[in-house]
């Protein structure tokens, strides 16, 4: 008897040491706007999140969010490069204004690199390594301020590659763009992980489920709005296919 129970904790003990050591890693990338999709009003964010499977569930034990704004609060795109502050996923999603709308795309696994990238992303923007402004054409090829967009789209950047614009493209549209340029560091851009949600909190704010379909409003509305948890029903669009949604138990073992 007790002999099968040592070998029992044994077996707990060994299964609990893998599942640890097959840390996962993931993004979300937001992107919210006001109904005119003023540029003043938009915003383009993106978290990235390190998971252990632990015998209780899915974990975060570490985190980087990326979320670039002027610090006096206000944008204003002809002003000179200015003090720049990076706010946390908590912050960003409280910041939306009363009638702006926001969207996510993902959550989406990726390569460790591009996880730990935006850990030094994250770093270099907090100790104030660059400064903000929403028009950068030529402050950020000199390293002297970058908007929110291409705050995250550098994470991704490799030496000798040349900046990726986003345009005039802001809001929703602007953080599709900046989904579809982080798209080569995806494992399956195809599978939607939504478990990670709830543990990021996701499920206690109105937002809008934004698939590879959706490239904002008038383009493809998203396929359903996630209320505290609550699916609305669909509004997806004729002929559209919806993501595959992968499951939490498919981290531990599965095939990469």
């Amino acid at each position: 008897m007790v002999r099968n129970v040592l070998i029992a904790c044994l077996f707990l003990l060994l299964a609990g040491s893998a599942a640890r050591g097959q840390d996962k890693y993931y993004t979300v990338i937001f992107g919210y706007q006001d109904q005119n999709n003023r540029a003043c009003e938009a915003h383009s964010f993106a978290t990235f999140v390190r998971i252990r499977q632990e015998l209780t569930g899915p974990e975060v034990v570490d985190q980087a969010t990326i979320s670039w704004l002027p610090a006096q609060g206000t944008v204003k795109l002809f002003k000179r490069a200015e003090r720049g502050i990076n706010h946390s996923l908590k912050e960003s999603l409280e910041n939306v204004k009363p009638g702006h709308a926001i969207a996510q795309w993902g959550p989406f696994e990726i390569k460790e690199e591009l996880f730990h990238r935006a850990k030094k992303q994250e770093q270099f923007l907090s100790s104030g390594g660059i400064r903000y402004k929403a028009i950068e054409r030529f402050a950020r090829p000199a390293g002297i301020a970058v908007n929110c967009e291409h705050s995250i789209c550098d994470i991704g950047l490799n030496p000798g590659e040349a900046h990726v614009r986003t345009g005039t493209a802001r809001g929703h549209h602007g953080s599709y763009l900046v989904a579809v340029h982080l798209r080569n560091w995806m494992i399956a851009p195809g599978v939607a992980h939504d478990w990670l949600n709830r543990p990021l909190g996701l499920n206690q704010y109105a937002i809008a489920k934004g698939g590879w379909d959706y490239q904002g409003p008038g383009m493809l509305e998203a396929p359903n709005t996630l209320v505290a948890g609550v699916v609305a029903p669909s509004t997806a669009v004729a002929g559209v296919v919806a993501e595959p949604k992968a499951e939490p138990a498919k981290m531990v073992g599965d095939a990469r």
